[in-house]
């Protein structure tokens, strides 16, 4: 099988379509023959974390006493957080199932294989999301960035004690906050001379506010990200601790004891091998046809301190039945066969003539 696989690297013409599938067409160049793998499942743990940088405010001391605010930042801290978590499947190629597929001269069939270099579907391009992959955007949330006492004034910095300084800032606030309620209402000199004006003074007093508030609250950072864990389930078996996990440090290594153990438990639900193949091991080549799988079916369950977090039923292609479609239908001249596959698990999804 391997040397199918060298052949299929140096020879084979490749396209990417708008689902970045490769796309692999038979000819001469090739000697109509096209090599693929069937994938073995992995589970795939996605552990949605967001991590939150808190800063406290040079006047958190004095916000109950001049804002009335009790719920202030009191110490720089940083804080990580499990959101969400999702156990998916995710096909990588085993090199030990490489097929090569020969088509009769002249004819033209093309197959399209994942990223990961697993079947996705023969002479049809396969639909968006099949390859069960996930894409992931960081995302962050905070306060405005603003220098430091950049919205202090003479006076505040004059101050000469910070019990002072908070004082003159909580007096600003309110000036601020009675400046723009006689904006709004009218009652003042002079108006701003058009909508844009007045959406610009409005805003100045709304950012100045924010900023002297931030030195009595403090201000919070935060942002969000995946992390991706990968195990093969049909080898685990009972509890194993998958990772830990630390409100100050974030995710860490299973045996990184400065975090909380999260434990992985499989349960076979379904395995379809054949009696005389409980080992997935060594396939063999089959020229005549394309090869698929009849997945068979784990539970995986995430556990932390005794509670179950996630349980997802995977199909799982090393617990599969391995099986083919000729490959003469996927060659006729006239009306050629087109077959969709799940590139994680090997199955077939659906098949048209």
């Amino acid at each position: 099988m391997k040397k199918y696989f060298l052949s299929f690297l140096a020879f084979v013409a490749l396209s990417v379509s708008a689902q970045e599938a490769v796309k692999i067409t038979a000819g001469k160049i090739n000697d109509f023959g096209l090599a693929y793998n069937l994938p073995t499942t992995m589970a795939e743990v996605r552990l949605h974390i967001t991590k939150t940088d808190k800063k406290a405010g040079p006047y958190y001391k004095y916000a109950q006493k001049y804002l009335g605010v009790q719920d202030v930042i009191a110490e720089d801290a940083v804080i990580y957080t499990i959101d969400n978590i999702e156990i998916v499947e995710k096909g990588i190629a085993d090199p030990e199932y490489a097929y090569l597929v020969k088509f009769r001269a002249g004819t033209t069939p093309s197959i399209f294989l994942s990223k990961e270099g697993t079947l996705m579907s023969v002479n049809v391009e396969p639909e968006t999301g099949n390859t069960g992959s996930v894409q992931t955007t960081a995302q962050s949330s905070s306060s405005a960035k603003r220098p430091a006492y950049s919205v202090l004034n003479e006076e505040q910095l004059s101050a000469g004690s910070t019990a002072k300084m908070a004082e003159s800032a909580a007096k600003q606030i309110y000036r601020l906050r009675e400046s723009r309620i006689n904006i709004a209402t009218g009652d003042v000199d002079h108006l701003p001379a058009d909508a844009e004006s007045y959406r610009m003074i409005m805003k100045q007093h709304d950012d100045q506010e924010a900023a002297l508030t931030e030195m009595f609250l403090g201000t919070s950072d935060s942002q969000s990200y995946v992390e991706t864990i990968r195990f093969d389930p049909s080898t685990s078996t009972g509890k194993e601790v998958l990772f830990r996990f630390s409100s100050k440090l974030g995710l860490l290594e299973k045996d990184n004891l400065a975090g909380e153990p999260y434990t992985i438990k499989v349960d076979i639900l379904e395995d379809l091998r054949p009696e005389e193949a409980q080992a997935k091991k060594g396939a063999k080549n089959k020229e005549k046809g394309i090869a698929y799988v009849t997945p068979g079916k784990v539970a995986v369950s995430l556990i932390y301190n005794n509670k179950k977090l996630k349980n997802s039923v995977l199909q799982i292609s090393q617990l599969g039945d391995i099986k083919q479609l000729p490959a003469n239908i996927f060659d006729d001249k006239k009306a050629p066969a087109k077959a969709t596959f799940n590139p994680d698990t090997g199955a077939l999804i659906n098949l048209t003539q």
